[in-house]
């Protein structure tokens, strides 16, 4: 079974992998930056690599071809089954005719399970490979009354024609949610290389608003899905984040481990001044301004506990 697999992001497809192309055409003109800010995570090829993936992404299959391709497979089946249907209903006047009053004879050629098998294709399949053996069974005495053997033939050719449709109609169905998964993860690749750019530019372009207006993530994207995460050493002040706080800034805190962590902003990555507390087990939908000073660019974290505290942070972009 197929491990479900979710869109790390909150808008719909297409609005996304625009945005994606709009990250890629400001990343190619910006990539001396980013190649200066960490050559490794940004190498000379990032920027064609990031543009593989995007155009993965739109070349896939997208769910509605899919369902066409499925709904185009299910009309030739219910054809396919309706010709099997229509060739029994005349055959059934021959048979009498040939075989008349003779009711064994009949239900050997299906007389008395039909009606059950019409509507069903896998019951239909097994309906007229029995058919085909009776006519078989019964050959000289249905070309003897005119029923000739290319007559007996098309029985066998139309369970042919029906199952292979039938086949196919079931593996496009199977298919259905493998490629779902494929699309999906391919979608998450390009979401995810959005993020490590969006992320990185904080960095890079810190205090220059128009540029980091060209780096947001679209509305609503639930830009926060992917956390940072890091455990908290018995005495340690951590640095989660470094990036220019506003009123609006909004972040999940939560609190992974046994102790309580104290979240705060701070004037380095060592410090740690007073902040926000966070219970064991807790976590907090909360402004910056809640935490500290937003004129701090460094969000850190400690525990005034001994042992080892363990945090998930979110960043919300909305």
């Amino acid at each position: 079974m197929l491990e479900q697999v979710e869109r790390q992001y909150g808008v719909r497809d297409d609005v996304m992998l625009d945005a994606a192309d709009r990250f890629h055409a400001q990343y190619v003109t910006d990539k001396v930056d980013f190649e200066g800010f960490n050559i490794v995570v940004f190498p000379l090829t990032y920027a064609a690599s990031y543009k593989a993936k995007i155009d993965a992404a739109r070349a896939y299959d997208r769910d509605e071809l899919v369902i066409d391709e499925q709904v185009e497979e299910t009309v030739t089946v219910e054809s396919k089954l309706k010709d099997c249907g229509e060739y029994f209903r005349k055959m059934k006047p021959v048979i009498k005719a040939i075989f008349p009053d003779n009711t064994a004879v009949w239900n050997q050629f299906g007389f008395n399970d039909f009606e059950a098998c019409r509507n069903s294709q896998g019951k239909m399949i097994l309906f007229m490979d029995t058919l085909f053996k009776a006519a078989t069974n019964h050959s000289a005495a249905l070309i003897a009354g005119g029923f000739l053997a290319p007559k007996i033939a098309m029985i066998e050719t139309l369970a042919d024609a029906l199952r292979v449709d039938e086949t196919e109609q079931e593996f496009a169905k199977k298919e259905r949610p493998l490629k779902t998964q494929t699309r999906i993860n391919l979608y998450n690749e390009v979401w995810a290389e959005m993020q490590k750019i969006n992320r990185s530019s904080k960095a890079i372009y810190m205090g220059n608003y128009a540029k980091l207006n060209q780096y947001e993530l679209p509305a609503n994207s639930n830009a926060g899905v992917e956390p940072i995460t890091g455990d908290v050493p018995e005495g340690a002040v951590v640095n989660i984040l470094e990036m220019e706080f506003t009123a609006g800034t909004q972040l999940k805190l939560k609190n992974k481990g046994g102790n309580e962590l104290i979240f705060c902003l701070a004037v380095d990555a060592v410090t740690s001044v007073e902040g926000l507390h966070i219970p064991v087990a807790n976590e907090l939908t909360v402004f910056a301004t809640e935490i500290g000073d937003v004129t701090n660019h460094f969000l850190n974290v400690y525990s005034n506990d001994l042992g080892i505290g363990s945090f998930e942070v979110w960043l919300v972009l909305e």
